[in-house]
């Protein structure tokens, strides 16, 4: 049976008013070149794009008046193209039209509701302003993950760029409304798991304007190469949005990832922070054959975003190849926000381009990485040669999958606490599908290292002398580092704590130069960060425990002078086995009773006679209290080792003991 569409339209149809000082017009800034990028964006003008004669942007009376008073000639494309843009969305069209955020949230719940044998919607968290960040699973079995390859498409990261939240929007709709009577779309449906996220951004999209509710620009947020930008955040990833994204891809980590954006047409892969001249991604073959696909559909053009747009920092595709996914931002119309009866003819040019990226999510490398002793997922790094890439499995499953052309590969898995293995001879067939499947068992080891299992985020570095990426600092040492410069820094998950114990906890790695690094950790990748030491040699040394730290999941490394990070390892490990006492679980002190109150009650399961305790640590893995377990429930009275009540905030929990003991926090 076709699944039924339904979809929730108001009788009237209202917008928010556009919640700027000042409207803008459409402009060309004469002259101007990528040379002025960053002075234009100081200044407070929104770029467009480039062309021949100067740059085309979005500017205020008052900005223009700068920008005339800084010796720039302005030539009037559009006058108060914001209105023009608000006017654009308040037009009727026969099927696809602007929704308010509202229509949209109303409709996105209606939809999954009316079609859940094929769509799940999700919450991925909460926009700065509060607003719902909707994303829609579509697969034939929506509730359940899969050992499926993973696509994820989304829009309107800038909120005044809504044609780029309509096509991910009209998707949705496509796919519902041809499941099970079109023959692609039932197979991509069935074989893929397709995220949709067509409201990235809600707070820009119900204000007309590019930034979310605290002004940042959400596409210079981003944890790869983050900084020298204007509106680009207090920290990486310091927006409720980008975090929220990022918890996302940790979960489901994608093949191909999309960000659709508008003002230009064009598709643009990484690098975002460097010309090609200056750097290319090591698998450049890879992205440019999907991007000539893609481009053979739009005919958009592509190529590596500066080289025909400009240079930025922090954007969502850097981090997204970097985490080893395909990712571009694709510029789908000359507008930002076009007459809504011209929704349906961008999305009609974009959509067999969109289907071809879906389908190519299964062309490659899969397989499935388990513990060869249990037969459970191992969250597992996947390097892949000749390019010597890295990638990530699903955590729950422990599935892969990786897109590449045909040929012959080297595949190396690497685990924290397991024996490293390299399988060689890996051939993609040019056949059929163009997929080949590798299952892998991984030997617990108990020499094998405890290493850094992925990077969160880094400052920018400049690319004309710093070739050097951050991913070499992970995985265990090897010679290869990423290049941290005086007063950069890099933020690395463990993934597995390191404990204290007896003597050396740590051990830093320093591949080049002459540089020392300030060393800080911490069990929440936010902080707070304890300082444990300095790393002053190829190969420093650090006992957490010296500092008061019993253990410490993250580590943030802060460069003085030119120092390469190989990396960081713990000096001894036990191995992973069902004895290993558990990571910490967090928990939340709040002044009211909402989530937890004082005194705090444990529930432990599978309570038998335990010589044990339940320690309690603050974020940054200080140890403030202990609490014997003496029966299956417990009281701690919110107090520290000093008899002081503690603060609000955010705590861990552990037990430490000869066998596991499940831990339940009651609320």
């Amino acid at each position: 049976m076709k699944p039924r569409i339904v979809f929730f339209i108001l009788t009237t149809l209202t917008m928010a008013s556009t919640n700027i000082d000042q409207s803008r017009d459409l402009v060309r800034i004469v002259g101007a070149g990528r040379d002025e990028m960053r002075a234009l964006a100081k200044i407070g003008v929104i770029v467009n794009y480039i062309d021949n004669r100067g740059v085309v942007a979005e500017a205020t009376l008052d900005e223009q008046e700068k920008l005339r008073s800084s010796g720039f000639s302005i030539e009037i494309l559009t006058r108060n193209i914001t209105r023009v843009y608000e006017q654009n969305c308040l037009a009727s069209a026969s099927d696809g039209r602007y929704l308010t955020y509202s229509e949209f949230r109303d409709t996105m719940a209606i939809i999954a509701q009316n079609n859940s044998n094929i769509c799940k919607l999700e919450t991925l968290g909460l926009s700065y302003n509060g607003s719902l960040i909707l994303i829609m699973k579509i697969s034939d079995n929506p509730q359940s993950d899969e050992n499926e390859p993973v696509v994820h498409f989304e829009g309107d990261i800038h909120g005044d760029e809504k044609i780029a939240w309509a096509i991910v929007f009209e998707l949705i709709k496509y796919l519902v409304q041809n499941y099970g009577t079109d023959t692609l779309v039932t197979r991509l449906v069935n074989d893929r798991e397709i995220y949709l996220l067509p409201m990235y951004n809600p707070d820009g999209f119900i204000a007309g304007r590019r930034y979310n509710g605290n002004n940042v620009d959400l596409n210079r947020n981003w944890g790869w190469m983050w900084g020298d930008e204007v509106n680009q955040g207090a920290a990486p990833f310091s927006e409720p949005e980008n975090r929220a994204a990022l918890a996302h891809i940790w979960r489901n980590p994608a093949v191909i990832y999309v960000s659709y954006h508008a003002g230009t047409t064009f598709i643009s892969h990484p690098w975002s922070y460097c010309f090609s001249y200056q750097n290319t991604i090591p698998e450049l073959p890879l992205i440019q054959f999907l991007s000539a696909r893609y481009d053979a559909f739009t005919h958009y053009h592509y190529g590596q975003g500066p080289d025909t747009m400009y240079l930025i920092n922090g954007s969502t595709k850097d981090f997204d190849y970097g985490y080893g996914m395909m990712g571009w931002s694709i510029e789908v119309h000359i507008q930002k926000t076009p007459p809504a009866s011209e929704i349906d003819q961008t999305f009609n040019l974009n959509k067999p381009a969109m289907l071809a990226l879906i389908r190519h999510a299964g062309q490659g490398i899969r397989g499935t990485i388990t513990d060869a002793a249990t037969g459970e997922p191992v969250p597992c790094q996947i390097w892949i040669s000749p390019a010597n890439w890295v990638s990530y499995n699903d955590p729950e499953l422990g599935d892969f999958h990786r897109f590449y052309l045909p040929g012959t590969y080297q595949l190396t898995f690497r685990a924290p606490g397991y024996r490293e293995t390299t399988l060689t001879d890996v051939v993609v067939p040019d056949s059929g599908d163009s997929v080949t499947t590798v299952d892998v068992q991984l030997t617990p080891d108990p020499s094998a290292p405890l290493f850094a299992f992925r990077h969160i985020y880094n400052n920018y570095v400049n690319p004309s002398v710093n070739r050097t990426y951050p991913v070499r600092s992970l995985g265990p040492h090897d010679g290869n580092g990423f290049r941290l410069d005086n007063g950069k820094y890099i933020c690395l998950d463990m993934s597995t704590p390191i404990r204290n114990q007896d003597g050396m906890d740590l051990v830093v790695y320093r591949s080049a130069g002459s540089g020392t690094a300030l060393v800080q950790g911490a069990n929440d990748w936010q902080g707070l960060w304890t300082d444990i030491g300095t790393a002053q040699t190829n190969q420093s040394l650090f006992d957490i425990g010296a500092v008061g730290l019993d253990s410490i999941r993250y580590i943030k490394v802060t460069a003085s002078g030119e120092f390469h990070l190989d990396a960081i390892e713990g000096v001894s490990n036990v191995g992973i086995s069902m004895s290993q006492p558990q990571a910490p679980e967090p928990f939340v002190i709040k002044p009211h009773c909402n989530p937890t109150a004082l005194p705090v009650k444990f529930t432990t399961t599978n309570y038998a006679t335990q010589n044990g305790a339940l320690k309690i640590f603050d974020l940054s893995g200080q140890l403030i209290a202990s609490v014997p377990v003496l029966s299956n429930q417990l009281l701690w009275n919110g107090k520290d080792r000093n008899g002081n009540t503690v603060s609000p905030g955010v705590y861990f929990v552990r037990f430490d003991g000869a066998h596991p003991l499940r831990i339940i926090i009651t609320r």
